[in-house]
């Protein structure tokens, strides 16, 4: 027998939300009336994620492959201890990030720090550690060598490359390979770089490879390809010989309106996005010139968490502003900002079915003093919507938890999973006041 996992609507069971094997119904009444919002996480579903990118990789054999978690997709510590056992690699954005993943137990050597501004104290980390470190700028490199010196160790570096593409079908602020972009050095301006490196070869310095991060939300294969034939030309293995990685970061995109017919007026034509497989073979071609050569190293985020996490919240009213009829729920852009920072697309529905009840048109919007507090528009969702009924927005996993905030003194809230019995696992307590103002030096 086939065991579900994920987020799905049992049509055995009344078209009523599931997570794996359980109903989001059961697990709120299991709860006893919980605080919300909270998160709900299927680890289930984040170990399938991660299976079928290593299996995935693996037809690529030969070509020698590993699989990176973009840490800051979701750093929830209960992730870093599924994604080392199945030996993922992490790649890092901060110093904080870097010391969690090395007191998390990932060796340093199973670590990236990447970043176009890092603090002295996180390269004396890496340098210290062992990390490897992707080289934003010439500047970088400097302080990088600076480091180096000062603590008689080689770096050991891959060079963040930018591309230039001008166009890679994504939002605006998710775009890290456009001309102007401040991440990476141009593709063009990168000899400054290598004569330095050539210079203080395994003195202070090895360049393993190059990255590329090509923005979130990849739709587009033909970008991925485009950006593997540019580093491919980089391999120099004469003058630099212990290149062998090619490191292509961004960020696949996920079906987020899979289930948006259920909440439209009118139905939706389905969002054209490769899968996971279709990724990693769009890869294969372009690097047959340095099969033998090179180990491959993907770095996704989204793609791996985001389908694994739903945020309950309730209704706590409903009212007609002009044209516009507004649910107000107890959920926020504090827990999920993307939609007010981006005007990404979240599915809203209620956890039970609805289908036999009247519906109207909504804009799903917060508590949050701000006019862009929103989570969605332009929803049909039950008439009868009350106070106290609870409402699922899919797909949080990503760039949700990580990027929340406090505004308007708000607590992060709870994040839960189902253990392998399926019973209720806390991976993460509610804040509370005291919590928010712990760090403050009050007489």
């Amino acid at each position: 027998m086939t065991v579900k996992h994920g987020f799905y609507y049992n049509k055995n069971h009344d078209d009523h939300l599931y997570m794996d094997e359980t109903s989001i119904k059961q697990i709120i009444e299991r709860l006893s009336s919980p605080p919300t919002p909270f998160v709900l996480y299927s680890l289930n579903q984040f170990s399938y994620n991660i299976r079928t990118y290593q299996h995935a990789l693996a037809e690529l054999a030969p070509i020698r492959t590993r699989l990176s978690y973009s840490m800051k997709a979701n750093y929830n510590p209960h992730l870093l201890t599924i994604l080392k056992s199945s030996r993922v690699m992490l790649t890092t954005v901060s110093g904080g990030e870097m010391q969690l993943a090395l007191s998390s137990g990932f060796e340093p050597s199973s670590i990236i720090y990447n970043g176009n501004g890092k603090t002295d104290e996180s390269i004396q980390m890496a340098v210290d550690s062992g990390v490897l470190l992707n080289v934003d700028s010439l500047f970088d490199l400097e302080v990088i060598f600076q480091y180096a010196r000062k603590l008689n160790k080689i770096a050991n570096v891959l060079i963040r490359v930018n591309p230039d593409l001008s166009d890679s079908h994504v939002h605006a602020y998710n775009t890290t390979a456009s001309k102007t972009s401040k991440f990476g050095t141009s593709i063009d301006e990168l000899e400054p770089l290598f004569t330095k490196i050539e210079e203080n070869q395994d003195k202070w310095i090895r360049l393993y490879g190059f990255h590329c991060h090509l923005g979130s939300t990849i739709s587009n294969t033909q970008v991925i390809v485009t950006c593997v034939d540019k580093l491919v030309a980089l391999f120099d293995t004469k003058r630099f010989p212990h290149l062998r990685f090619l490191n292509i970061g961004g960020g696949l995109n996920i079906d987020y309106k899979r289930y948006a017919n259920r909440t439209r007026e009118q139905p939706e034509e389905p969002i054209a996005i490769p899968t996971i497989e279709e990724y990693i073979q769009a890869i294969k071609a372009p690097l047959q010139p340095i099969a033998k050569l090179v180990e491959l190293i993907v770095e996704p985020g989204r793609s791996l968490i985001a389908d694994a996490c739903v945020l309950i919240t309730r209704v706590l009213g409903q009212k007609q502003t002009g044209s516009i009829r507004q649910l107000v729920v107890d959920a926020s852009m504090t827990e999920c900002i993307r939609p007010a920072l981006y005007q990404a697309y979240h599915h809203i529905d209620t956890i039970v079915s609805s289908t036999t009840d009247e519906h109207t048109l909504y804009d799903i919007v917060g508590p949050v003093c701000e006019s862009g507090d929103f989570l969605g528009k332009q929803r049909y969702l039950p008439k009868a919507l009350e106070r106290g009924d609870f409402l699922a927005v899919f797909d949080v996993g990503a760039y949700c938890s990580s990027m929340s905030s406090n505004y308007n003194m708000r607590p992060r809230p709870a994040e839960y999973a189902l253990d392998e019995h399926e019973q209720i696992k806390v991976l993460r307590k509610r804040e509370t006041n005291e919590d928010l103002l712990r760090t403050y030096c009050v007489d």
